[in-house]
């Protein structure tokens, strides 16, 4: 089934995650998106200055709904 809004245009889920330096717990959340009954989404991972492996994790899921997008540095 396609949701679509008043005037018949075919709605995407987008959701967002922000984090900083916590790629064990990132794994889990990332895997709760995709484990959710609607799959028409699009993932938007935000590292806030991340330096661990937070962006590894991501790439793991090659999905194309999954983006990667770290900050130039922490912002807190």
């Amino acid at each position: 089934m396609v949701r679509t809004d008043d005037h018949g245009v075919a709605m995407k889920v987008v959701v967002v995650i922000p984090t900083y330096n916590w790629s064990g717990v990132l794994r889990c959340a990332i895997r709760s998106v995709m484990l959710q009954t609607v799959q028409d989404f699009e993932l938007l991972v935000v590292g806030d200055g991340c330096t661990d492996d937070s962006e590894t994790v991501v790439a793991s899921f090659n999905d194309p709904r999954i983006r990667w997008h770290n900050l130039d540095r922490n912002y807190g």
